[in-house]
């Protein structure tokens, strides 16, 4: 939706301007830009991606919105530090951000706006399937150049549906020599009146970049070239969270009255300085923002890039059901970018003594804000889901439909997780809901005809539209699983929105045979692991009193993927387990320990 603006400033437009000024800078960082006009400037020199394989067309960029993210293909050096990731701004801008930038477009650099950006020309365009506008992405085989092209993209104008005018541009990022450049192939028209452009770079606190130009088109078949400096005086103290519990700070689900949860991060330093140790501050808070653990470590001195795994020493433990947050700031006096600071995982806790559970990240509040539904009525979403216990047999799934006007149905797909790195993989289960039992405004209940036991990691649960307006319930109260996917044709990809919302997709457990391994018996005839940290050898002691044939242990990494596995005869009720860890990363693991039909968990820390 396009808002009326009003400028304080009226802005004159130049079509086709050509530039005076062939170079610019340096911006505080020691950023300079050259253009195709400067003796030392790049050549123009357009690079057609669209027939090169591999090549990507970027789809569903609309009315001010951003599309990712995506991977840049390498790391690439950005001030600072390195990203990998981008989004795709509709407006005209790539950001190693998720932050959507729209008119007015700002003076560069800007703390109050968005940040962490390259805008090759952030002015009010449009995206819309009544013109030819369209966006391609292409990494190169070398991953070392990455090519993100704007083609026939319009002026957003009120009075003309369909746009006005036309842009053509890209946006060229080089492992090379850390550079990025813009072209601009054709410029036609402009935008409707109040509204301005702005072309330049800006860094991840807003307060560091080089603008080019504002309020001034650029002219067509002209390049410019942002250089990275070959050195800085510029010194930047920043450390950072990394993530909590998990690479994706992805949301967990515990047990009531079950294992303790233990608060473990990993921070880094994200500046271009060596830090000194400072301190680094945890905590658990329940629904109604009261802290329910709090615990702080002091991290060792870092170099830049240098990250570290940080256990805390007091645990969570779960004795109430309900939303719970796990939050870490990193506490760096004078640190450079505050924005990075915390991290924030969503906790779970359910009563698993009841015969039936619902597993949900939402909480069951619709935003109201329209729905998520993807145009042409072939795509979806999923969310990864890990139960609390293992064995746990999942029975139903649940979705929330917010509207159905073209009364199409839709199909929910089981996969495990057996794909690469964790990923989607076997299809285990596919229900198809025909149209007349898609129910709107509410919820839709799906029973399982055969009910699909986990027994380790979780399940991907898909909902695939089959035809256009059907819209999956949006919810917008923190905190957030980072849990959920979006699924565009054949491609799986991280929500765009993951951070700021979840979408409404739950599944309904039961234990089998009443036993979970949280609760498990064997707890009283086993010790704990000791040395625990470990390095070389870990060992557990039993001592059980009953006759029993077999004991086995498997061995799961944080994201709850199976890593060893050991089966043996037992000789004696009593003895000792050992497990060798000497070929492991180090990292905190959960033992599974299964005695005949009996099972119970240890956890493990691996130290290096």
């Amino acid at each position: 939706m396009k808002k009326s603006i009003h400028l304080l400033v009226a802005c004159l437009f130049g079509l086709n301007s050509l530039f005076a000024q062939t170079t610019g800078g340096p911006d505080t960082y020691g950023y300079i830009w050259r253009d195709s006009n400067d003796p030392s400037g790049p050549a123009y020199n357009w690079i057609d991606i669209l027939p090169l394989t591999g090549a990507q067309q970027v789809r569903f960029l609309a009315d001010d919105n951003t599309v990712g993210s995506f991977p840049v293909g390498f790391p690439f050096h950005y001030y600072w530090y390195d990203v990998s990731q981008f989004w795709i701004g509709s407006n005209g801008y790539l950001g190693f951000t998720n932050g959507q930038i729209s008119a007015p477009f700002g003076m560069i650099p800007n703390v109050a706006g968005a940040q962490n950006f390259l805008s090759a020309m952030a002015c009010d365009l449009l995206f819309d399937i009544t013109n030819s506008a369209a966006c391609w992405r292409y990494t190169n085989p070398t991953n070392d150049t990455l090519i993100v092209s704007w083609l026939d993209v319009p002026f957003y104008d009120s009075a003309i549906p369909a746009g006005s005018g036309s842009n053509t541009f890209q946006i060229i990022l080089s492992a090379v020599d850390s550079s990025i450049t813009y072209q601009y192939k054709v410029q036609t028209g402009a935008p409707a009146a109040g509204t301005n452009v702005v072309i330049g770079i800006e860094n991840n606190s807003g307060s560091i970049g080089l603008q080019h130009s504002m309020n001034v088109f650029p002219p067509v078949n002209y390049a410019i070239k942002y250089s990275y400096p070959s050195n800085t005086t510029f010194v930047v103290n920043d450390a950072s969270t990394a993530y909590n519990d998990n690479t994706e700070t992805g949301g967990l689900f515990l047990s009531k009255n079950g294992d303790s949860f233990t608060m473990k991060t990993s921070i880094k330093n994200t500046g271009n300085q060596n830090l000194p140790s400072y301190n680094v501050f945890s905590r658990v808070f329940n629904a109604a923002g009261t802290p329910v653990v709090t615990d702080n470590m002091m991290c060792l001195a870092s170099t830049p890039g240098q990250t570290e795994n940080i256990t805390m020493t007091n645990v969570f433990n779960p004795t109430t059901a309900g939303t719970f947050r796990f939050v870490t700031n990193t506490q760096l006096a004078g640190d450079a970018t505050p924005s990075n600071d915390q991290k924030i995982q969503e906790l779970v806790v359910i009563d698993t003594t009841v015969a039936a559970m619902r597993l949900s990240y939402d909480n069951g509040v619709e935003a109201g804000l329209g729905g998520l539904n993807w145009t042409g009525g072939s795509g979806g979403a999923a969310i990864y889901y890990v139960p609390p216990f293992y064995p746990a047999k999942v029975t139903d799934l649940y979705t929330y439909i917010v509207a159905n006007p073209m009364l199409v149905g839709y199909s929910m797909v089981v996969y495990d997780d057996n794909g690469s790195a964790g990923a989607a993989g076997t299809k285990l289960d596919s229900i198809f809901v025909a149209p007349g039992s898609v129910f709107t405004t509410s919820w839709n209940n799906i029973a399982l005809t055969a009910p699909i036991t986990v027994s380790s990691g979780g399940l991907y649960i898909a909902w695939k539209m089959n035809g256009d307006g059907l819209t999956l319930g949006q919810n917008q109260v923190a905190p957030f699983s980072n849990r959920v996917f979006e699924i565009l044709g054949n491609t799986w990809a991280t929500y765009r929105y993951r951070e700021t919302e979840d979408l409404m997709i739950n599944i309904g457990i039961e234990k089998i045979s009443g036993l979970g391994i949280a609760e498990s018996q064997l707890g009283n005839y086993f010790g704990d692991f000791y040395p625990n940290p470990s390095s070389n050898m870990a060992v557990i002691n039993y001592d059980i009193p009953f006759n029993v044939k077999n004991i086995e242990y498997q061995l799961f990494d944080v994201q709850g993927k199976l890593i060893t596995i050991h089966a043996s005869d037992i000789q004696s009720k009593s003895g000792k387990l050992n497990v060798p860890v000497d070929n492991l990363n180090a990292g905190i693991y959960t033992c599974k320990i299964i005695v005949d039909a009996d099972v119970l968990v240890r956890k493990l820390v691996i130290a290096k």
